[in-house]
């Protein structure tokens, strides 16, 4: 049968239009699936605390340690928002909790449109927050979602207390016109957000099958509870009720709490490196007497129970990891950090946080990467900074990203060698104002041990200094790390310091007009 020339045009347009739709369902085929990504943020972690943690200890089998990840300001409300946003603190307008003090959500509002989940969300991830976000977010009866999140379960100030909270139960496609707000019912904040990011989890499977999620689970442990008074029961630290020592608590389970397989009274926070030790060097806001034998004996329980909150944290990991299907687990990316560490007695500082030591301002930071691509067990030094976040998620799900004053961290995740990586981390803090109006600053250390926070400061790290320059103070503060690595023997006239004050001066307005970008700041060492 012969065919006509136009007979002949149809046909061959037929299958032109058929040869691409196949083409194109190939390549559709080809593309790889972005992998799930699961992002564990603690709050008011210090590195001493991770032994004691047999889960996440454990995501460096097949995964990535980083020995030297700093946050860019050890406070927990500029820290989170360096991670939403890539960028110094300096550069964020974030600066300390309180909204009435230049900080806190007042301050983090504006940047919600431009934050990791936005551009997730935009990918086409699925994606839920758990827990604490950003100091001061309100909690009311239309509490306000921020762009990019599928999920929003998030806790208020009432969180810190772990059994006394109101917990959102934002879902997208389940309560979109309802807003709820649980209480707490007496139980475990820590244990409870457990339970939601396995129902996060399953309801992905449901709502978005095949589609990648970004789930982050931010519990308030193991921060201090606020408002503490003499003689309460309740710790300081509250653990979880089977955590307590069995003398102590009809719940408790172990005779002396649990702490991970060591007996916890065996367990003393008078062995850890710089404790109580003379001050004598150290600039004056540090100096003062020996800690007092009863705080001391104080300070012995908090890290006992610091130890047994994050036991329940370890717990929570376990959970959540095990719900994942093998499927899951050869596509998904586990990332775990705190916003912050913490002293407790370390250089007669008796609580808190806020300074450039490394108890402070070094936290630990472990990525598992998905079976499927595993290179061995890969320890990293490359100096990483929180601000370094933002770009790495975007790198995990396959966007197109905005550096910002960061860098993405999956070439060193994967065990590449990286050219011209930073060889300077920026910490830097403002003073809060312990007169500004509002709540009290759940952070602010309400022991009499002296003037106990520090002063306005910014600091350079490098793999070998610590370098400190304190407002109102003409003298730096200066520690080589190689050979005291606790930062116990402060040498401000060491000539090392010339090179690094260049440096700091480069970093401290890094990414503002007329100034260097972060990243070529942070990348010359030497003046």
């Amino acid at each position: 049968m012969s065919v006509t020339r136009s007979g002949r045009r149809a046909l061959a347009v037929l299958l032109t239009v058929v040869l691409g739709v196949t083409l194109a369902s190939s390549q559709a085929v080809a593309k790889p699936r972005p992998p799930n990504i699961i992002f564990f943020l603690v709050d008011d972690m210090s590195a001493d605390l991770l032994p004691y943690m047999d889960t996440v200890s454990g995501l460096a089998r097949g995964g990535t340690t980083f020995t030297d990840y700093y946050v860019s300001n050890s406070l927990c409300c500029p820290s989170r928002a360096s991670m939403f946003t890539g960028q110094f603190p300096h550069n964020t307008g974030v600066a300390t909790n309180k909204g009435s003090d230049g900080g806190g959500y007042q301050a983090f509002e504006k940047h919600e449109g431009r934050t990791y989940a936005v551009a997730l969300d935009q990918a086409g991830y699925r994606t839920g927050y758990l827990g604490k976000y950003i100091n001061e977010y309100p909690v009311g009866t239309d509490y306000k979602v921020p762009v990019g999140w599928d999920e929003w379960h998030v806790a208020a100030g009432g969180g810190y207390s772990e059994f006394k909270y109101e917990l959102t139960r934002y879902i997208k496609e389940e309560t979109a016109g309802e807003k709820p707000v649980d209480p707490s019912g007496g139980k475990y904040l820590v244990d409870e957000l457990g339970r939601r990011a396995v129902d996060f989890i399953e309801r992905s499977r449901k709502h978005a099958p095949g589609e990648p999620f970004f789930l982050q689970v931010s519990p308030f442990a193991p921060h201090s509870r606020v408002g503490v008074k003499p003689g309460e029961k309740e710790p300081r630290f509250p653990p979880a009720r089977r955590d307590w020592p069995k003398t102590e608590w009809p719940a408790g389970e172990f005779p002396n709490g649990d702490c991970g397989g060591p007996d916890c009274l065996g367990i003393d926070v008078r062995t850890t490196a710089a404790f109580n030790e003379d001050t004598a060097d150290k600039p004056a806001w540090v100096r003062r007497e020996p800690i007092a034998p009863k705080v001391v004996n104080e300070l012995r329980e908090d890290f006992r129970d610091r130890i047994r909150m994050v036991q329940s944290v370890d717990d929570m990991v376990e959970r959540v990891l095990g719900t994942l299907t093998d499927a899951e687990q050869r596509d998904t990316y586990v990332v775990f950090t705190s916003d912050n560490g913490f002293h407790l007695g370390q250089h007669r500082l008796v609580r808190g946080k806020s300074t450039a030591y490394d108890h402070d301002a070094r936290v630990p930071l472990l990525v598992k990467r998905p079976a499927a691509g595993r290179h061995g067990d890969l320890v990293t030094d490359a100096i990483a900074q929180n601000v370094d976040l933002f770009a790495t998620f975007l790198d995990m799900a396959g966007v197109r990203r905005d550096n910002r004053d960061g860098r993405s961290l999956l070439p060193l995740i994967q065990g590449h060698k990286v050219k011209d990586w930073r060889q300077a981390a920026l910490i830097e803090h403002v003073k809060p104002d312990p007169a500004a109006p509002g709540e009290p600053d759940p952070d602010a250390d309400d022991l009499p041990a002296g003037n106990s926070q520090p002063p306005t400061y910014a600091a350079v790290r490098t793999a070998g200094d610590l370098y400190v320059e304190y407002e109102g103070d003409p003298r730096p503060e200066y520690y080589d790390t190689v050979a005291d690595p606790h930062q116990e023997t402060n040498d401000p006239a060491n000539a090392r310091t010339g090179e690094l004050r260049k440096v700091l001066d480069r970093l401290r307005n890094c990414g503002r007009p007329g100034t260097a970008d972060c990243w070529t700041a942070s990348l010359a060492q030497r003046g």
